[in-house]
């Protein structure tokens, strides 16, 4: 099967010629370094002058880029809708492809996928400025039971704890905790390829009795497992897409 088209094209082939294919795990490692990388392009100038943008054949640096240094409102909006439209298309063709022993990789609990697979959610012509006027902070907190402990554990005893914050539609920030296992801290842009990639409306969270909780209820969690450390790493290290979080742990450090 071939690979996608928005998928770089060294993960598909070397420089030079066609080439051997690389692995589906060359590929995701190719494909997490590109998104680490720091800036190397100043996407914005691509549509200088432009008020609709067609971001259908930008390439994923120039997205990335965008988000991290552009301060056109519009544009910012256009960019993450495309971003995440590729990392579910992306996901999509990687779970077709995938060896059958892997079918513990999972980056949201299965209700949320199912729902997001059932609830299929019609793209409406909103406002790019209306979204990003309306970026309200969201926190969620979900039982998360990894499909590999299922099996293992029948009586449900290991049950872990997803949590997810959303900024806007999606998401900024991401914790795993499961018993006997260290806590999984994932942020926007360093974790990209092991986060939800669903928007806030397609994971059904905000219809779910019980899953949203108050901001201090993740701010206390997230501390606590090491979350500020982190992010600031992220975020020194110039890996960490700007977001919510990233604004209001930089203004605590000032």
């Amino acid at each position: 099967v071939e690979s996608p088209a928005f998928i770089p094209a060294v993960m598909t082939a070397k420089a030079g010629g066609p080439g051997p294919k690389m692995t589906m795990e060359q590929m995701a490692k190719e494909m997490t370094d590109l998104l680490a990388r720091g800036p190397q392009v100043q996407a914005t100038k691509a549509v200088a002058g432009t008020k609709k943008y067609d971001l259908s054949k930008w390439k994923y640096a120039e997205l990335r880029d965008a988000i991290n240094t552009s301060c056109d409102i519009e544009l910012l909006a256009a960019c993450r809708e495309e971003f995440h439209r590729r990392l579910k298309v992306y996901h999509a063709w990687k779970s077709k492809n995938k060896k059958r022993n892997a079918e513990t990789e999972q980056r949201a609990p299965k209700s949320v996928t199912d729902y997001a697979e059932q609830n299929p959610v019609s793209q409406l012509p909103v406002s790019h400025h209306e979204i990003e006027a309306n970026r309200q902070q969201r926190y969620f907190r979900i039982p998360f039971i990894r499909p590999v402990d299922q099996y293992k554990d029948p009586q449900n005893k290991k049950k872990g704890w997803w949590y997810a914050h959303f900024d806007g539609p999606w998401i900024a920030r991401q914790m795993e905790l499961h018993p006997d296992k260290p806590p999984i801290l994932l942020v926007a842009g360093k974790d990209d390829m092991e986060m939800c990639e669903l928007s806030l409306e397609e994971t059904g969270l905000t219809r779910k009795r019980g899953a949203e909780i108050l901001p201090r209820q993740y701010e206390e969690v997230w501390e606590r497992c090491g979350g500020i450390q982190y992010l600031r790493s992220a975020i020194e290290n110039k890996q960490a897409r700007p977001t919510y979080a990233t604004a209001m742990l930089q203004s605590l450090l000032k």
